[in-house]
């Protein structure tokens, strides 16, 4: 028989355990002090630069213009007002602007009011060219000038910012509040706070992609306190339910606990914060604790009163013997299947693989201070001998497993076959799922901020905010500034049709100071005047939106003068109508002067998850690969290691494909899923391969030995998966869809992976090992 490192039982290793068991204990209760007091540390980083590499090309570009315009954070406040366009109606918006002014975080603001300070530049009371100039912060002049309706430049301005400031119909206001990075938590709840107070028949409204990312986080950690919640009462009631043993429940408690607080302090040395995708950390070492626990509780249970001369500790150490290694292969797969997420190009997952890894690697710690002393303390069961052929004994329920295993192994060859043809099948269809890019489409229809950018679509235009970046002159010419305007005719004639539809999506709104000009121009006297003086003078009235579209001050040695152009799309565009839209920006910048950028908060989410998608993939690959070496050298058979990845692959890929089927599509949700799955639901192959060797040892025929090991195991994963099934699908109710997804896909994978273990695993090791021991 070949080579194995998880069949044969560790005897030496269970009765050291069992000697030092308190000392063990007493070194895991103590070391949990510090740990816990250094894990306090720990905090969370909600910017969405920390989701990207810092190499990332596409986060060095978002971040030159940070740097470039002083931020990039743009959030707008969104309230109707019938009478906007009145003296009334003007003083209301200067009150709400000056009071989003004040809000620390807050950089600038523009706003109707901070227009009428710009419009008196173009037809001004008294001359521009001879007069003091007024700050933001001086009296705003009378309004009358810009809302006179028989006056084309009038007409001309008010139509330049409709989208950004105002709607068309002249009803809606917009507070666009551009936020200082590093402060934007507290000013997006200072400017909510702001929103309560504004009187109106409609609620008014904030948005903005700093606010979708904040809400994205409240909810993911809110998630996240559920999972773990969730999961670890529900699995602990399903302990106390079947196993009635208050040890296992002990144990699973304070491994959890110690394996935590051990991963979290482990996050703080290595200088890393929790992210969008570490909130699911407690319940992702439960899952792993449990499994491993629910072993040793059937285990213990199945082993009380075998002999009546054989005392609890000799019944407990060989529990103990029988499971520790096959434990430690188990939780060393786990590690090496959540590892592969380092090769993600995205942080956070790279963090989280990190996290993972390390925390498969503490549960094997915690195990082992904990188990033996936990195990050795009565079981308060009174034990009852097993006289009884064990034939005679079997449960309703065990002979139906009997009959489904039997079943299974004498239509082996056709199974193996169906198997294999299925993988391939299913991971065809998955190659075909379409990918979801929008963030909007992470919320639900009917949550507050899906219902919040409807309205701001509907009477504002699109509210994805992105930006292209071109180069220019030190002096804006005339010819400078024509140019940018007939660039900017082509990016609002851009058109993308989306195939599943055949609608045509473009651009809802294309503006710069270019525009600005041009209107400016419009005026008898800036007529006179080149565009730069023009443009000097617009800086003068709004100073915080004219340096966040141009740099005006003489550029360093070296650098160059840049230009902002400002785009606004429609947010919940399709990820595929998205890609090519940004795509085609792009193309037309790179046109106009090959330094040229195209990028902001839209660009980065489509990047984000496109990112996500992609790596996800390639960490399937890899954790296959490593889960595959490890089981190799476990089972020492490369044949069991295939059967093995064959059988926890396909629950995946039959998951995802079923999902294509439905409808849905790859999102945040499912971007983790292979890898991830891999980890959880490989323990119950190992387990099983560990059982089947070991009776192959004894001199049993293969489809003995794969009956037995797969009736031994059955009760600790079918137990573990029903409890994580339900834990897992807790997080379905969830108002973040990438979270409900995640969590329906994990509970659907692991019931699959539960079955395939049970069922297609004993008949495809029966057929491709030998079916007797060769003497």
């Amino acid at each position: 028989m070949r080579t194995s490192l998880i069949a044969a039982p560790r005897h030496g290793l269970a009765r050291f355990l069992w000697v030092w068991r308190w000392w063990l204990f007493c070194t895991g209760c103590l070391s949990a002090i510090p740990l816990t007091i250094y894990q306090t540390d720990l905090g969370m980083d909600r910017s969405l630069a920390a989701m990207f590499s810092p190499s990332d090309p596409t986060l060095n570009q978002y971040q030159h213009l940070q740097q470039t315009f002083g931020g990039n954070l743009v959030v707008m406040l969104v309230y109707d007002d019938a009478e906007l366009m009145t003296p009334e109606g003007l003083a209301r918006n200067q009150k709400w602007t000056q009071s989003a002014e004040s809000i620390d975080g807050v950089r600038g603001v523009l706003s109707v009011a901070k227009l009428v300070q710009a419009f008196a530049y173009i037809r001004p009371q008294f001359s521009f060219l001879g007069g003091s100039i007024q700050s933001d912060q001086e009296a705003t002049p009378a309004p009358s000038t810009m809302l006179a309706e028989d006056d084309p430049v009038a007409n001309s301005f008010r139509e330049l910012f409709a989208g950004y400031t105002h709607g068309r119909d002249e009803q809606t206001a917009a507070i666009v509040a551009m936020l200082q990075p590093g402060h934007t938590e507290s000013a997006i709840e200072d400017l909510q706070r702001l929103a309560d107070q504004i009187p109106s028949d409609r609620a008014p409204v904030l948005i903005g992609e700093p606010v979708l990312l904040d809400d994205a986080f409240d909810m993911i950690q809110a998630d996240g306190n559920r999972l773990a919640l969730g999961t670890i009462g529900l699995l602990s009631l399903v302990m106390l339910l079947t196993l009635r043993d208050y040890r296992v429940v002990l144990l699973a408690a304070m491994a959890i606990a110690w394996a935590t607080v051990c991963t979290r302090a482990s996050m703080v040395a290595l200088g890393m914060e929790m992210s969008l995708v570490s909130t699911i950390l407690i319940a992702i070492i439960a899952v792993i604790v449990v499994a491993a626990v629910m072993h040793l509780g059937v285990r213990s249970r199945d082993s009380v009163g075998d002999t009546e001369s054989s005392p609890s500790s000799e019944s407990t150490i060989r529990v103990i013997a029988f499971l520790a290694i096959p434990i430690l292969w188990t939780c060393l797969t786990d590690a090496a299947g959540f590892a592969s997420l380092l090769n993600s190009d995205v942080r956070p997952v790279q963090q989280f693989g990190e996290m993972t890894a390390v925390a498969a690697v503490a549960i094997v710690a915690a195990l082992i201070w904990f188990t033996p002393a936990l195990m050795s303390l009565p079981s308060g069961k009174r034990e009852q001998p097993h006289e009884t052929p064990l034939d005679d004994r079997l449960s309703p329920s065990k002979r139906f497993l009997v009959h489904l295993v039997s079943t299974s192994l004498r239509h082996r060859k056709l199974l193996s076959m169906a198997a294999v043809i299925a993988l391939v099948v299913c991971t065809i269809m998955v190659t075909q799922l379409k990918t979801e890019t929008s963030f909007l489409s992470n919320f639900r229809d009917s949550s507050r901020i899906v219902q919040a950018y409807e309205r701001v679509e509907q009477q504002l235009g699109g509210a994805g905010v992105w930006d292209v970046v071109l180069p220019a002159p030190d002096t804006i010419t005339p010819e400078y500034a024509n140019r940018v305007r007939k660039f900017e005719t082509e990016l609002r004639e851009l058109e993308v049709v989306d195939s599943a539809t055949g609608q045509t999506h473009g651009l809802t709104k294309v503006l710069s100071l270019a525009d600005a000009d041009e209107v400016a121009a419009m005026s008898p006297l800036l007529s006179l005047v080149t565009p730069e003086v023009r443009l000097t003078g617009m800086r003068s009235a709004i100073p915080t939106f004219a340096d966040a579209l141009l740099t005006f001050d003489p550029p360093q040695e070296g650098s160059q003068r840049q230009l902002r152009i400002m785009l606004r799309s429609e947010e919940g565009l399709p990820g595929e109508v998205k890609r090519k839209l940004i795509e085609r920006v792009s193309q037309s910048a790179q046109d106009f002067d090959e330094r040229s950028l195209v990028t902001g908060y839209s660009v980065l989410m489509s990047q984000l998850v496109s990112s996500l998608l992609r790596d996800q993939w390639n960490a399937l690959a890899i954790a296959l690969a490593l889960v595959g070496i490890l089981i190799a050298l476990a089972t020492g058979s490369l044949r069991y290691a295939l059967v093995a990845l064959l059988t926890n692959t396909l629950p995946i890929m039959f998951v995802l494909a079923l999902m294509g089927l439905a409808g849905g599509g790859l999102d945040l949700g499912s971007a983790m899923i292979g890898a991830v799955s891999i980890g959880l639901s490989i323990d119950g192959s190992i387990h099983f391969l560990a059982g089947y060797q070991r009776g192959r040892t004894a001199g049993l025929d293969s489809t003995t030995a794969a009956t037995e090991a797969a009736t031994d195991v059955a009760t600790p994963i079918l137990l573990a998966t029903l409890a994580l099934v339900v834990g897992f699908g807790i997080l379905m109710t969830s108002p973040f869809i990438p979270t409900a997804t995640f969590g329906m896909l994990i509970a659907a994978t692991l019931a699959a992976s539960a079955a395939t273990n049970l069922m297609l695993l004993p008949a495809v090791i029966v057929a491709v090992d030998r079916p007797t021991i060769s003497p």
